[in-house]
């Protein structure tokens, strides 16, 4: 006797789509049939939805501890599971893992607030070096690492960047950088300030191509020649994929990351709406984000990440465009966005699961326990309606943000229905599980081959 059978769905995978069942036992998938068993406890029937595994979002920040007035666990992997997203990797600046202590604190802080699995990054301060081998055997998914002092978090100097990754290499971790060189950045700081420049136009002048570009070519160089794994965080246009690619080209282990800001927003969002188009690196030209669609749907870009870095309306308008905090929330609109582009025609489903499910599970070393329908997976899965027609409103935001950058914006497919290791906590659009539900995902011995 099954758990949960989910029965006559469209069941996609990156390769493949096929009408068929699942059949949920103990958390896992256990079996995968053309037709209905029928016999489990409890029946789905999905005709007319898309089955797909759960999404895989490897860069939130849900602030909890620490800034819990912008966003907490409960809110943040509700909204998660609202937006069909089964597993997060999440950090935060406020009160940063790193320490074993540090970590295996907010793991028993964590234990009953999540809707959702997840697993946490830690961030590498200087004094921190030498030191980050047993945070990865505790259990740590990511290493974040800043080029740039943002969010109160220390930039690593060359000499620091570098053994930072020779470490991490040692061991076979991974890591995520904010790419954005800090001289230059601290420069443009200065003289936009001694122009007495408070209109919006300082986040792109400020958080400049050019200061993403030379952090970039940088990093990706040492990536190369220490062997560590790692992913550029939040690629805002596409020369930095011509720099990712030169290195890839000559071996290294290097992925890039994009979030749909870069791909729906573009620099008069950010001129028109200021404190509420404010994140960084900043959205670029149009042509570009149309030009990061192509890179997204040709390989070239491999990871579909949130960032989800969501403030209050009151918090977004306090104090200057220099004061206001940077970041969005889109945990809960990203594969909305994505699966209206589908319609659209501008990327196909399997690819949008490849990204946001498959890879990101895959570099994480989760896959297949997450990240794909398989016997033997975590049964975490959500069905899609791809012909839905709804608009996302402020008003129905489940995060607390309290908005969207997406607010009237018209969409067509929603994530429904979502499961997480065998628990429906989503059901008919509307959350129906409780806090607890989700886990924490433990480290893995081997990595996966890509």
């Amino acid at each position: 006797m099954f758990d949960l059978e989910i029965i006559n769905a469209n069941v996609v995978t990156p390769t493949n789509t096929y009408k068929g069942s699942i059949s949920i036992k103990d958390g896992v998938i256990a079996a995968i049939s053309e037709f209905p068993l029928n016999n489990s406890v409890r029946t789905i029937d999905a005709e007319g939805l898309h089955l797909v595994p759960g999404m895989v979002d490897q860069h939130v920040h849900f602030m909890d501890p620490g800034e819990t007035s912008r966003e907490d666990f409960i809110f943040g992997s509700s909204a998660a599971a609202i937006g069909g997203i089964t597993t997060v990797v999440e950090h935060t600046h406020a009160v940063p893992v790193r320490t074993v202590e540090g970590f295996n604190g907010k793991i028993e802080h964590l234990k009953d607030r999540s809707l959702v699995d997840y697993a946490l990054t830690a961030h590498v301060f200087p004094e921190d070096l030498g030191n980050l081998r047993a945070l990865w055997e505790s259990g740590v998914k990511l290493f974040k690492i800043f080029t740039c002092t943002t969010h109160g978090i220390p930039t690593l100097n060359n000499d620091e960047l570098f053994r930072a990754f020779k470490e991490i290499a040692s061991f076979d971790g991974r890591c995520l950088v904010h790419c954005e060189d800090d001289a230059i950045t601290e420069g443009n700081e200065i003289r936009l300030k001694e122009q007495h420049r408070f209109d919006n136009g300082i986040v792109s002048e400020w958080r400049s191509d050019i200061a993403e570009e030379v952090a970039v070519a940088n990093v990706a160089l040492m990536v190369r020649m220490t062997g560590v794994t790692a992913t550029i965080a939040h690629v805002s246009h596409p020369f930095v994929i011509d720099l990712i690619k030169r290195e890839q080209a000559h071996g290294a282990k290097l992925y890039a990351e994009v979030c749909p800001q870069y791909l729906f927003l573009n620099e008069k969002d950010v001129l028109e709406n200021g404190p509420f188009a404010k994140f960084t690196p900043p959205a670029r030209t149009e042509e570009q984000s149309k030009e990061l669609m192509d890179l997204l749907n040709n390989g070239n870009i491999q990871i579909l990440s949130t960032d989800h870095a969501p403030s209050t309306i009151e918090q977004k308008k306090a104090g200057t465009i220099w004061d206001c905090n940077f970041g969005l929330p889109g945990v809960e609109t990203t594969l909305p966005v994505m699966l209206n582009y589908v319609n659209e025609g501008k990327i196909n489903l399997q690819r949008v699961i490849e990204v946001f499910s498959e890879m990101p599970a895959k570099v994480l070393n989760m896959y297949p326990r997450k990240g794909c329908i398989s016997i033997g997976s975590d049964a975490d899965i959500v069905l899609i309606d791809l012909k839905r027609k709804w608009t996302i409103r402020n008003e129905d935001i489940v995060s607390k943000a309290g908005w969207s950058p997406y607010d009237g914006v018209e969409i067509t497919g929603k994530p429904v229905t979502t499961v997480v290791r065998g628990n429906v906590v989503v059901e008919n659009g509307e959350i129906v599980g409780e806090p607890g539900v989700g886990k924490h995902v433990e480290q893995v011995n081997k990595s996966f081959v890509l």
